[in-house]
């Protein structure tokens, strides 16, 4: 992924909005690359920051996009099982729909 498709994406991360294989693609770009880990703290003070200013509540946003960052890094996983899990699912439904089969042709 390049640095201008990272900084693309930062919207669409900041809403929860891209699918696993960006997701992925951001999230590693953006623990590797600094220029662009900056400009998703920028946005992300821009967007979050202002909110917080106008609650008028102390925070913390480096703590908070760290946070965000992480629970992305959960969600993908969690995103990955389910994935392989519809895959086992969808083979076990082929295998008992066989088995049916099967047992009809012997009845």
């Amino acid at each position: 992924m390049t640095c201008k498709d990272a900084e693309n994406l930062i919207p669409q991360f900041l809403d929860d909005d891209l699918d696993n294989k960006d997701l992925s693609d951001f999230l590693h770009h953006v623990d590797t690359c600094p220029e662009c880990r900056e400009e998703l703290t920028i946005q992300f003070l821009v967007q979050v920051g202002m909110k917080r200013l106008e609650d008028g509540k102390n925070f913390n946003l480096n703590q908070e996009l760290t946070v965000l960052l992480g629970d992305a890094k959960k969600r993908l996983t969690a995103r990955r099982y389910l994935v392989l899990l519809s895959y086992v699912l969808e083979a076990a439904v082929v295998v008992m729909f066989g088995a049916c089969i099967v047992l009809a042709l012997a009845l």
